[in-house]
């Protein structure tokens, strides 16, 4: 009878232990943002004829959690016939090999980061008001502080000056560059861990069980001893 419910004991709180061993729970929090950012796009370097890579720097009032800068690198194909443009931080868009990654970093106050990339940004280039603007959709890569692992995605449009570049192609082009989106950031929410207090009072139970065991078997041969 004793083996049996020592037994059963064993059982349940080997069950208890395994369940009580969960350790975390997930979580995500989602950051809206929304800003607007004063752009400048610089020549940093020409790859063939129609393309080149530019520097992209930004700076922003309003920008929440601080994010109120802007940097990073990107690659720019030039249609002039169509009027339009191509722009990616990834080079292989265009078919380039054994370049490095573009992207945009947003930082600021604090330690607080924000990496995103854009595939591709289709632009029209207004040659009667010397501009161009597009749109596209940036995928965030991750983050520090704050961000860290983040992931989502932010909408962004801009428009930029083009009178300059047709006087001097090296020459600052400014412009106003539009984002917002949300920003997921995976929280790793810790919880109760009671498997070690579980584990303690289950040895001691099943320690308890035995030692009851063997009580009740010295007590029986006792009692058979003081019959005879």
């Amino acid at each position: 009878m004793y083996r049996k419910y020592t037994s059963w004991v064993l059982g349940a709180l080997t069950l208890a232990g395994f369940g009580a061993s969960i350790e975390t729970a997930k979580a995500q929090t989602v950051y809206p943002f929304n800003a607007t950012y004063n752009g400048s796009s610089v020549l940093s370097g020409t790859i063939t004829e129609d393309i080149t890579t530019r520097t992209i720097s930004g700076t922003s009032n309003d920008a929440p959690f601080g994010l109120t800068q802007a940097s990073g690198l990107a690659y720019v194909k030039t249609d002039l016939s169509s009027g339009s443009y191509r722009l990616s931080s990834n080079p292989e868009t265009f078919g380039l090999q054994n370049l490095p990654l573009g992207g945009i970093t947003l930082f600021g106050e604090g330690n607080s980061k924000l990496f995103y990339q854009f595939e591709s940004i289709t632009g029209a280039i207004n040659f009667e008001n010397l501009t161009t603007s597009g749109t596209n959709i940036n995928n965030i890569t991750g983050g520090e502080g704050l961000f860290q692992d983040a992931t989502g995605t932010l909408n962004g449009s801009e428009v930029y000056e083009l009178a300059n570049l047709l006087v001097d192609p090296t020459s600052v082009s400014k412009g106003i560059v539009k984002i917002n989106g949300a920003i997921t950031v995976p929280i790793s929410q810790k919880v109760p861990e009671p498997s070690t207090t579980a584990a303690l009072v289950g040895m001691s139970i099943i320690g308890a069980a035995f030692l009851a065991n063997d009580v009740f078997k010295a007590v029986s041969i006792v009692r058979k001893l003081t019959t005879r």
